[in-house]
């Protein structure tokens, strides 16, 4: 039998007694358990960092005040010696499960949550961290050469301060697809920030993100899909919000290099190859582009 509570505010609410709920679903940074017919429990793995739980009840509160597609959160929880959050429960399953056998249904979604991400960009983000003191923080301890750090940090210091809501990890593994529509989880990354650097991670994610083993993201054909997918997520973000492309190729060394921060990845050499190729290349750094051509190698995947 185990029990939790849920903090609402300064008074502690326990939750409904039960046994271990059946996971539903899980990340690298945790797991989503069933909590009754209506609401779920991600709990953290251990490790876990306190600062990124509260940030993420936090933000998802702060969206989910504001209408948009965001699930509701109820507070934090304690179970088993694991700290998580109770959210309500979403019936559906992710973008990538949803649309895994249909190219042409994942593009028009894929178009969708571009306009939920520029809905998000039109709020303020009171209370929530600086996205470019994370992104300093985060390129100043990347796993990269001084140089690559370097042109990192100069090119960050040419980009504007802006305090709009930012998700900082939209993309398809984070967007539940249910009956009422397509609703953005995951908010534990959450900053106040440049809607334009937001994009920039989205476009970075789908374009090197993790797919599968390694060998299958290597193919080819593979990349060339991603490539294109991350060309359209960008094009359907500028075509809801007027915002030129050239604003967010700004981001995308500082942004290309902070994804390089924390816990490796299997994309981490491919990522790593398309820095250097920008630095190398491309002296202007905010009019570069960080993808290379469909024929150049980029490296290990």
């Amino acid at each position: 039998m185990v029990r939790a509570l849920c903090f609402h505010g300064p008074t502690h609410v326990p939750c409904p007694p039960g046994t271990a709920p059946d996971r539903i679903g899980a990340g690298r940074s945790s797991e989503v358990f069933a909590e009754g017919p209506d609401r779920v429990v991600k709990l953290y793995r251990q490790p876990f960092e306190p600062e990124a739980v509260a940030n993420e009840l936090a933000a998802s509160r702060l969206a989910h005040g504001f209408g948009l597609p965001v699930p509701e959160a109820f507070g934090i929880v304690g179970r088993a010696g694991r700290t998580g959050i109770l959210f309500v429960r979403l019936d559906g399953p992710p973008m990538t499960l949803r649309y895994a056998y249909n190219p042409f249904g994942l593009m028009l979604a894929l178009r969708r949550v571009a306009r939920i991400q520029h809905a998000v960009h039109a709020y303020p983000a009171p209370g929530l961290p600086s996205q470019h003191a994370r992104l300093r923080h985060q390129i100043e301890g990347a796993r990269v050469p001084e140089h690559l750090r370097n042109a990192a940090l100069a090119a960050l210091d040419r980009l504007p301060v802006v305090n709009r809501l930012c998700h900082g990890d939209v993309h398809p593994g984070n967007v539940i697809s249910t009956r009422a529509g397509l609703h953005l989880i995951d908010w534990q990354k959450a900053t106040a920030g440049d809607p334009a650097a937001d994009v920039a991670r989205s476009e970075l994610v789908l374009r090197y993100g993790r797919l599968g083993p390694a060998w299958f993201s290597r193919l080819a054909p593979v990349r060339m899909a991603r490539r294109l997918v991350a060309a359209w997520y960008v094009a359907s973000y500028c075509a809801a919000s007027g915002l030129p492309r050239e604003t967010i190729t700004a981001w995308r060394l500082p942004v290309a290099v902070s994804r390089l921060f924390g816990r490796p990845s299997g994309t981490d050499a491919e990522v790593l190859a398309a820095i250097e190729a920008l630095v190398r290349n491309s002296p202007d750094f905010e009019k570069a582009s960080l993808f290379a051509s469909p024929g150049q190698s980029l490296g290990r995947g």
